[in-house]
């Protein structure tokens, strides 16, 4: 499913957007479907924004989302056979994996405060797809029921009626009211500025051939305005980088004196602004320089830390949003406390053999996974008799723990055992 509009109605939307119309258009069904351009674009451009937004959205999108059954004690297990699994763990529609689907949705939700994605039902309401709309097209209206009270509806470009709430996937950024997000970047606006100013100039000094704008100076002559130009065009001969004499030689004669009046780099703190401009930016995405590739106050410490920092501190946020989001729309009221969605985060580890390793080990010791668990979790074939979880006490099964009965490998009774506390043979 695509959401269509016209030219016309492009238009008419990059003109609402400016605030050169006062409501937007309600749009009917028609045209060919184009991507929303806004603001966006600019910053994207500085490598700092764009490793940001690429590494969080990334971080989502690589963990699975698999949907569970609850029993009334809590406990979970893996409800394979609902018909949302398939859709929110490998296609959410016809037209993305999974993996697009949430780094879209994430991409939208830190440059443009607002994600959405529209729920299609089936006759019996079993969701069919979850349709990524870009946040350019949606806008919210309230409407006044019968009972006097305002209620909150989506208007989509391209649908003839309002979306109700809980027919859409809102995800949200830093919000002031809790209905509409506000962009990462229109938070950083001065920040991202002040980058883009560092870029520029950088890039023009390169430009110029590094060379620096100054006075020149012709001693005890009036010069006219033709041996001005004349005085331009040989200067800008000799030194212009398109002529391909960008550190060019100019001779001057004796009543002439060059002035530099650039302020240059190094007096300018340009590396020191352009630094800081990095840290700056990551602040506004919670990211730490050092996953941005600024490795000037880093040790091996710092990007183990950091890196469990970024989870807790960055993505967990995140896929919460999605999760609460995702709980409370896609499944049916009759499934509430029975059906749940989660992100499989030990996906991450996936890359960290020996945290990995750690992490299954301890689960084992304590029996907490049967080596069948552990072994369907690093992608190996199941064992005969690998259904039982085992404890420490010369690794006997758990139900011989609980029940007091000797391990079998021993060789030694109940009684041998007690006669040996005693101290008796």
């Amino acid at each position: 499913m695509r959401i269509p509009f016209t030219d016309k109605e492009i238009i008419l939307r990059r003109k609402a957007s400016k605030g050169e119309l006062s409501k937007i258009p309600a749009f009917s069904n028609g045209g060919l479907y184009y991507p929303f351009l806004g603001s966006r674009d600019k910053p994207m451009l500085l490598s700092t924004v764009y490793r940001c937004v690429d590494l969080i959205s990334d971080s989502v999108a690589v963990l699975p989302l698999e949907t569970f059954r609850l029993d009334p004690e809590g406990f979970k297990s893996k409800y394979l056979s609902h018909p949302a699994y398939y859709l929110l763990d490998v296609e959410p529609n016809s037209d993305m994996t999974r993996y697009v689907f949430f780094k879209t949705m994430v991409v939208s939700t830190l440059l443009t405060g607002n994600a959405f994605a529209y729920i299609e039902r089936d006759p019996d309401l079993n969701v069919l797809q979850l349709v990524y709309i870009p946040s350019g097209q949606v806008g919210i209206e309230w409407i006044l029921d019968g009972n006097g009270i305002y209620r909150k509806r989506y208007r989509v470009s391209g649908f003839k009626r309002l979306v109700e709430p809980k027919d859409m996937i809102h995800i949200l950024n830093f919000s002031y009211d809790g209905i509409w997000g506000e962009s990462t970047l229109s938070h950083a606006r001065q920040t991202l500025g002040i980058a883009s100013d560092s870029e520029a100039h950088a890039a023009g000094f390169f430009r110029s051939g590094a060379n620096m704008s100054g006075i020149l100076t012709i001693d005890g002559t009036r010069v006219n305005a033709k041996q001005k130009q004349q005085n331009y065009d040989e200067w800008q001969k000799r030194t212009n980088p398109v002529t391909g004499n960008p550190n060019g030689i100019v001779i001057l004669e004796g009543n002439m004196r060059y002035q530099p009046i650039t302020v240059s780099p190094k007096d300018s703190q340009l590396l020191e602004s352009r630094l800081f401009n990095v840290q700056d930016i990551c602040r506004f995405f919670s990211v730490s320089p050092v996953k941005a590739f600024d490795l000037s106050k880093s040790s091996y410490s710092t990007v183990e830390a950091t890196q469990l920092q970024f989870l807790t501190d960055t993505v967990l946020p995140v896929i919460t949003k999605i999760e609460i989001e995702i709980n409370r729309k896609v499944f049916l009221p009759s499934e509430r406390n029975k059906v749940t969605a989660e992100f499989n985060t030990s996906a991450i580890l996936r890359t960290d053999k020996a945290a990995q390793g750690e992490y299954w080990n301890k689960l084992f010791q304590i029996g907490a996974a049967t080596p069948n668990e552990v072994r369907r979790e690093i992608n190996l074939s199941r064992l005969e008799n690998g259904d039982k979880a085992f404890v420490q006490v010369n690794v006997q099964t758990l139900d011989d723990a609980v029940n007091g009965k000797p391990d079998n490998n021993s060789g030694q009774t109940d009684g041998s055992i007690e006669n040996d506390e005693n101290g008796q043979e």
